[in-house]
């Protein structure tokens, strides 16, 4: 049984299942981090709290959501949320409507892009970072990069949804 972390494969060492998960793991939680520090840079940047920007984010990415649907992605209180979305009207970044189904609901969406908001979902130096440690990498590696980012969110919204143990 090889127990060692690395093999050769020709002139590159090839690691084992193991070395190679637990890299992943490390880099991954590493990689949460850093988003999380970069998320909070940019929340202080717009001027926005941190739970503010996360559900302004979450409204731009998932598209209209009712309070309460925000309360329990975010998982938070439904009465801060209510206090989260006034603060969010006022400087112009969400408008709530009635909810076309059930008129005792509203429903929060991003508001149409203005100066008072953030221009995308990405800074442009972000996108320019991203673009160029992309460049690095071959279309048939994107391709596997792509898939696995899908399916690793597809397991996080899923761990998320349960009690996030």
């Amino acid at each position: 049984m090889d127990s060692g972390r690395e093999r050769s494969r020709g002139d590159r060492p090839v690691r084992s299942r193991e070395h190679c998960y637990a890299e992943i793991q490390d880099g991954g939680l590493r990689l949460a981090a850093g988003v999380v520090r970069l998320l909070h840079a940019l929340s202080v940047g717009f001027g926005l709290g941190p739970n503010d920007f996360q559900a302004y984010m979450l409204l731009r990415i998932e598209g209209p959501m009712t309070p309460g649907e925000i309360a329990q992605c975010l998982r938070l209180a439904t009465g801060s949320v209510t206090a989260l979305i006034d603060r969010l009207e006022a400087r112009g970044l969400v408008t709530r409507a009635p909810h076309p189904a059930d008129r005792r609901k509203v429903v929060v969406r991003p508001a149409e892009l203005t100066d008072a908001a953030p221009a995308s979902a990405l800074p442009e130096n972000i996108r320019a970072a991203m673009l160029a440690l992309h460049a690095r990498y071959s279309e048939a590696e994107l391709e596997v990069i792509a898939d696995w980012l899908r399916r690793a969110t597809e397991t996080l919204h899923t761990l998320a949804a349960g009690d996030g143990r």
